[in-house]
């Protein structure tokens, strides 16, 4: 069995592979210190760890050392690349793409081989698309939805009262909600106007997915373990 990591600017996810299959899986906060959540993981016995992180040189080495620990099990560390199972990075220095994007990419280009759009909705908004013949084709990277509202509220000398996180499609009435709505509805104004640029299916990951989805006007398919689902196709390719 594979222990796939996930571990992002705020979260760990995981799940347990099987046969190249998803299985138990779950999240944490790591509260900025992800080698200690690491180290405290309660899952099965494992014969392998794969990892996908977006911490850092420093962070990783401390990551390796708690999964080492823990695990007894020296993790292999996803990396972007020019190509890999036919899908070909858009970056003349494809190290620069931010590994959990090529991981969302790989997934859907190994299970679709069809041109399709990926939208990732976390603590930055990402857009990538990818054409047919499995070319990426480039992609945006925006604020995401809290980093829009303390955005907008630093900037300003607006009196926040409330922490309201009820997001839906329509105005606000006070402060918070209108500030509120307005990240919501510039994130999905983006992700929408590009999705009708490029071909294919759409697809939605990310911690702030489902509420992004209130905005949408088009049809995005919700995809919460992508990264995880990527790199499992990251680890299968490789080996192969």
């Amino acid at each position: 069995m594979i222990l796939l990591l996930d571990v992002g600017n705020t979260r760990v996810k995981w799940a347990i592979a099987k046969d190249r299959l998803l299985g138990d899986n779950g999240d944490a906060p790591h509260g900025g210190d992800p080698a200690v959540a690491l180290s405290q993981l309660a899952v099965p016995k494992i014969d392998q760890v794969w990892i996908s992180h977006v911490m850092g040189a420093d962070h990783e080495a401390k990551m390796s050392e708690a999964i080492g620990t823990r695990f007894g099990k020296a993790p292999r560390i996803a990396r972007s690349s020019a190509e890999l199972a036919g899908l070909r990075s858009a970056y003349a220095q494809p190290q620069r793409l931010g590994v959990d994007r090529w991981l969302c990419m790989l997934a859907l280009w190994t299970q679709l081989r069809s041109a399709f759009c990926v939208a990732s909705a976390g603590t930055a908004l990402t857009f990538d698309a990818v054409d047919a013949r499995g070319h990426h084709l480039g992609g945006v990277i925006a604020p995401g939805l809290p980093a829009m509202q303390s955005a907008v509220l630093g900037s300003t000398r607006f009196a926040v009262t409330g922490t309201d996180h009820q997001y839906d499609d329509g105005l606000g009435a006070d402060t918070e909600s209108c500030v509120r709505q307005g990240a919501l509805h510039a994130a999905a104004g983006l992700v929408d106007r590009l999705g009708a640029r490029y071909a294919g299916e759409r697809f939605l990951t990310g911690g702030d997915a489902e509420r992004l989805a209130n905005g949408l006007a088009a049809r995005w398919h919700p995809r919460p373990q992508l990264v995880l689902e990527g790199l499992l196709a990251w680890g299968s390719a490789s080996n192969d």
